[in-house]
C-alpha cells in the first residue's frame, strides 16, 4: 500500500570538507569576485549578529558549533526515515552547472537510471579553498548510488500526460555523477558510512533553482560563467503545483515512498541587496515560522522577484515538497532551524509524517 512522508534538509557542502575550512567561504567569494573587497574589509558595517559569529577567530568557534547542529538534524532525519523504511527516496535537488550545462538547461528534469556511480569526496576546493574531506579519502573515490527506474519512468509518464513539460535523462555528462545535491544529501543521511549504507533507492528531480543566476555564479566557479543574467528559474506557483502532482503519483503507487525537499534557505551567495555577503535573516525567519505552523499551504504564491531577491532560490526544492504534503494533507515537524550570517545559508530540518501518523503527532 502507497504511504508517502516528507523530510526536508540541506545539501551545504560544509560538511565534507573539515570545519576549520568553512568560515574561507567567504573569502573566496571575495577571490571570485562575487563580494566586493572592500565589504569584506568593513567589519563595523556588518551586521551585529555577523560581527558576533566570525568573533575574534574569524568564525572558527561559530563553524563547529554550526557543524555539530547539522550533524544532528541529518541523524534525526535518518532515524525517521529508517523508521519508515521507504522503497523509493525522490530527492528533489538542483543541478548547478554540473550535468545541465548551455547547450540544455531544463527547468524540470527526471533521472531514470538503475544506479550511478558518483565522485563525491573531491574536496572544496572551489568553494573552501582545500583539498580534503572529512573521512581523507581519495578524490577518485566511487560512491556507488542504487536508483528506482520504474519509479522515475512511471512519474515521468504521469507528469507529461497531465501536462508538466518536464525533461527526463537516463545518462549523466558531469564527471562526478549526480548532481551535489543529490550526492550530498544521500552522503549526509549516512553521514558516519560516508553514504555507503545508505541503502535506500533514488529518483534524482532536478529543478533549475538558479534560473537568472545560473550562468553568473554556478558557471562561474567553474571558469564558464559570464556577468549575465539567464532566463529565470520554474515559477514557485509551478513548481508547488508539480510537488502536488508528484504526490499524486506516488499516493496510487505499490511504493512507500520518501519526498525530500534539499537545499539551504537564503543564500548569501545570491543575495544581490546585501552584496551577496550574508543571507536575508528576516526573510527565512518568516519562512521558518510559516514551516513551523504548517502554513506552507501557499508557498507557491510567492512570485519569481521575491524568491531572488530574499536569495531563496533554492527553496524551489522545498516548495515542491510543501505542494507534496499540501497534496496529502501532511503536517510538518520541524527538527532545527540553523540561522547564519557568517555561512551563507540558514538550513533547517523537517520531517512530514504520514497523515494517520502525523494526527497522532503534537502539532508543531
Amino acid at each position: 500500500m502507497a504511504e508517502i512522508m516528507g523530510f526536508g534538509l540541506s545539501h551545504y557542502p560544509g560538511p565534507l570538507v573539515p570545519v576549520e575550512a568553512w568560515p574561507s567561504m567567504l573569502t573566496r567569494w571575495v577571490e571570485l569576485g562575487r563580494v566586493k573587497a572592500e565589504d569584506f574589509a568593513a567589519r563595523d558595517r556588518w551586521p551585529e549578529g555577523m560581527r558576533q559569529e566570525w568573533g575574534n577567530d574569524e568564525g572558527q568557534a561559530a563553524a563547529r558549533e554550526h557543524h555539530s547542529r547539522l550533524l544532528a538534524g541529518y541523524r534525526r532525519l535518518r532515524q525517521e526515515l529508517d523508521a519508515f523504511r521507504p522503497d523509493i527516496v525522490l530527492i528533489w535537488g538542483d543541478d548547478q552547472y554540473e550535468n545541465y550545462k548551455s547547450d540544455c538547461i531544463p527547468a524540470f528534469c527526471v533521472g531514470i537510471y538503475d544506479k550511478v556511480v558518483s565522485k563525491p569526496f573531491g574536496g572544496g576546493k572551489a568553494v573552501f579553498k582545500t583539498d580534503r574531506n572529512v573521512w581523507d579519502l581519495s578524490p577518485d573515490t566511487e560512491l556507488p548510488i542504487n536508483c528506482h527506474a520504474a519509479g522515475a519512468r512511471g512519474l515521468s509518464k504521469s507528469l507529461l500526460e497531465s501536462g508538466f513539460d518536464i525533461a527526463w535523462s537516463t545518462a549523466l555528462r558531469h564527471p562526478n555523477g549526480l548532481a551535489h545535491s543529490f550526492n550530498n544529501t544521500v552522503i549526509y543521511l549516512d553521514y558516519e558510512k560516508r553514504g555507503f549504507g545508505f541503502g535506500y533507492p533514488i529518483i534524482p528531480f532536478h529543478i533549475n533553482c538558479y534560473g537568472s543566476q545560473l550562468i553568473k555564479t554556478s558557471a562561474s566557479v567553474v571558469g564558464e560563467g559570464k556577468d549575465e543574467i539567464s532566463p529565470p528559474s520554474p515559477s514557485p506557483a509551478r513548481c508547488f503545483e508539480m510537488g502536488r502532482a508528484t504526490a499524486r503519483y506516488f499516493a496510487n503507487s505499490p511504493w512507500r515512498v520518501a519526498l525530500v525537499g534539499s537545499a539551504s534557505w537564503s543564500h548569501g551567495s545570491l543575495t544581490q541587496k546585501h552584496g551577496r555577503l550574508y543571507p536575508d535573516i528576516v526573510a527565512d525567519r518568516a519562512r521558518y515560522e510559516q514551516l513551523r505552523a504548517s502554513k506552507f499551504a501557499n508557498w507557491g504564491n510567492y512570485s519569481q522577484a521575491e524568491m531572488e531577491d530574499t536569495g531563496q532560490h533554492e527553496v524551489l526544492n522545498w516548495i515542491a515538497l510543501a505542494g507534496a504534503m499540501t497534496e496529502l494533507g501532511q503536517r510538518s515537524e520541524v527538527v532545527d532551524y540553523v540561522e547564519t550570517y557568517v555561512f551563507n545559508s540558514a538550513k533547517c530540518f523537517a520531517f512530514f509524517p504520514p497523515a494517520d501518523n502525523g494526527a497522532r503527532r503534537a502539532a508543531p
